[in-house]
């Protein structure tokens, strides 16, 4: 007879776990302002996520995750990586950016939690996606010159929420300019080496190889186990076989309860899906349960063969291994070695004989065994106490327990909305303390805690008392806000003279109902009670930042100086530069680019082009003033 313990350590050693039920993972996302969609430096920093043991990333250890510029565009790094794009996510919320990557002219792999998933995700709040981009080519931090913008369909092809994937389809063909990435349906090995390049955070594109690879076990309960350095935003990356260099799992989770983060097996994506079956490129073959070889003249058929059609030592084979199952003894298996050495199951038999049917010589005399007679440390400091409930006890007895009642306490700590000690109390013992000694709903009621002490209360606006219609002065565009305060994100922008209805007051921010019915928060400093008849008169001066000092150094790897182009473009001609520090009068602005003029500064007589024209600057390296 067998012992279970035995059994579940066979069945982890040879990765059978893969095919056991998968639970779901919750999931946590980075946010920006909407306002910032299109561009490639994504602004005013939002949060969105869950608060469980299990997060959409995760660094292990060191953060070892790097930019793919510290390596040359030649290399394997830089190659694969252009396949690999920002996704960014405009909702009714936020801009959420995952990562995505070509597989073939028109599609697009990512997870299934990022299109659609984000609208399940509760931290997020958002009811619609509005758009999809994907960013290819963002390499350099703030710097667009070798980007490219597609359009992404919103509905996928093709999804599924148990496997976390989604093809989506690109208008354009992206894979013209920045190529595809291999599919490889095979088994992840043990301690095989990985790559795995995204956009964490939205920031341009790194890859994590340090300390990067397979877990050992590599499969676990249908997933690819990997201690590559990920953070929010690398939801979608390509987890990369260093060895075949190609994509054998698309990441999308870490734990922090195991310090591992998952992926999902790529062969388990292809056996599901039609359209990526185009893209595969056939990789090394399957090293755990290779296919029979087929019977003569059934060369090259494609279908598996039925046992009576199989050569007579593979049925031979075929026959001993199942009777080894049968008597699940170690004669059996062994006798099935001695015949079958080379079969397709025989890596089966001999970790079993290896783990099962080796005998430990047995010393003269036995050694006695070590006890350790220090006190076991306990896992929480009040675990010591003499007076503890059923729940309580059962939480000082489970180490992730434990772990989650410490994540809880420091949540309680540092609410995101008010909480007093008699609210935390009666959870205590109205909801957590009902679970008795029920592991599950301990788990559950307190990660519903967690999630709610991190969540800020949302902005109730009181009923108007009386409304009455203002109108947009002072200013071009006025941002309209989810609540009174510049803490809150842009929902909605409005332009001058535009009229609101004023539902309510708070502070100096009014609450307003604009003409497309739609509510928010705007400040009432650009308000007038009369529509105003001319629009204000704006100068504006912008001061060069973001360079470095101008030098030898500087003006070869391009960071000591900013083009003056003839467009707001890259496509425009170069007709002069400027430097950190200058001062520009400001003519006209459209999207990233502004129209300026040399008004003080290095820009009067610069190293190239000629001093005082006027041209187009990129707005990323100027800081706009306007009176």
């Amino acid at each position: 007879m067998r012992t279970a313990a035995a059994m579940a350590t066979l069945i982890t050693s040879l990765g059978l776990a893969a095919f056991l039920p998968v639970q779901t993972r919750a999931q946590e996302f980075v946010g920006f302002d909407r306002t910032s969609f299109g561009s490639v430096v994504l602004r005013r920093n939002q949060t969105a996520g869950g608060g469980s043991d299990i997060n959409l990333e995760l660094a292990i250890g060191d953060y070892n995750n790097e930019p793919i510029l510290n390596y040359s565009p030649n290399s394997v790094f830089s190659k694969m990586g252009l396949a690999v794009g920002r996704l960014d996510i405009l909702t009714d919320t936020g801009v959420y950016p995952c990562t995505a990557f070509i597989v073939d002219d028109k599609h697009i792999l990512t997870n299934h939690h990022c299109v659609p998933g984000i609208l399940d995700n509760e931290r997020a709040g958002a009811t619609r996606i509005d758009s999809i981009l994907f960013v290819a080519g963002y390499r350099q931090p703030g710097v667009d010159e070798g980007t490219r913008r597609y359009t992404v369909v919103p509905t996928p092809v093709e999804s599924s929420k148990d496997l976390d994937y989604a093809v989506l389809e690109v208008i354009g063909d992206p894979s013209a300019d920045f190529g595809t990435l291999d599919l490889a349906a095979v088994t992840p090995q043990d301690n095989d080496p990985y790559w795995v390049i995204g956009h964490p955070m939205g920031e341009a594109q790194r890859i994590s190889r340090e300390k990067c690879r397979a877990n050992a076990p590599a499969l676990s309960n249908r997933q690819l186990l990997h201690t590559c350095d990920t953070l929010p935003g690398n939801s979608g990356s390509p987890v990369i076989d260093a060895s075949l260099q190609k994509v054998v799992g698309l990441h999308h989770a870490g734990s922090n309860r195991d310090a591992v983060n998952y992926a999902i097996p790529m062969a388990d994506i292809l056996a599901q899906s039609s359209v990526l079956k185009a893209a595969v490129v056939p990789g090394a073959p399957d090293p755990v349960t290779p296919p029979p070889a087929p019977a003569p003249g059934d060369e090259g058929s494609g279908r598996p063969l039925p046992p009576e059609e199989l050569a007579p030592e593979l049925a031979l084979c075929d026959a001993l291994y199942a009777e080894a199952k049968e008597f699940d003894e170690c004669f059996a298996y062994e006798a099935y070695l001695q015949v079958c050495g080379d079969h397709g199951y025989s890596i089966l038999a001999k970790s079993y004989v290896a783990r099962q049917c080796t005998i430990a010589e047995t010393p003269e005399e036995p050694v006695p065994p070590v006890v350790d007679t220090r006190p076991e440390e306990p896992l929480l400091w009040w675990c010591t106490s003499p007076n503890l409930n059923t729940t309580e006890r059962t939480i000082c007895g489970d180490r992730y327990l434990a772990g989650l009642d410490e994540e809880m306490e420091r949540a309680y700590k540092n609410p995101a909305r008010p909480v007093s000690a008699s609210d935390q109390q009666s959870w205590r013992i109205n909801t957590r303390d009902r679970c008795g000694a029920d592991t599950d709903c301990i788990s559950r009621v307190v990660i519903d805690r967690i999630t709610i002490l991190k969540t800020p209360e949302k902005v109730v606006t009181p009923p108007p008392s009386r409304t009455f219609p203002m109108y947009v002065t002072g200013t071009d565009h006025l941002n309209v806000r989810s609540g009174p305060g510049t803490q809150y994100g842009v929902v909605n922008r409005i332009d001058f003279g535009d009229k609101v209805t004023v539902l309510n007051q708070n502070g100096g921010w009014n609450n307003v109902r604009l003409s497309n019915g739609q509510d928010g928060w705007v400040s009432n400093r650009y308000l007038a009670s009369d529509k105003p008849r001319q629009r204000p008169v704006t100068q504006c001066t912008a001061t060069v930042v973001n360079l470095n000092h101008y030098n030898s150094h500087t003006r070869n790897n391009g960071s000591g100086f900013l083009n003056i182009r003839t467009q707001a473009s890259t496509r425009g001609r170069i007709i002069s530069e400027t430097y950190l520090g200058d001062t520009l009068r400001v003519l006209n602005q459209s999207g990233n680019w502004a129209q300026v003029r040399c008004l003080s500064g290095q820009c009067q007589n610069p190293h190239r082009g000629r001093g005082g024209v006027t041209g187009w600057a990129s707005k990323k390296y100027l800081s706009i003033r306007c009176q």
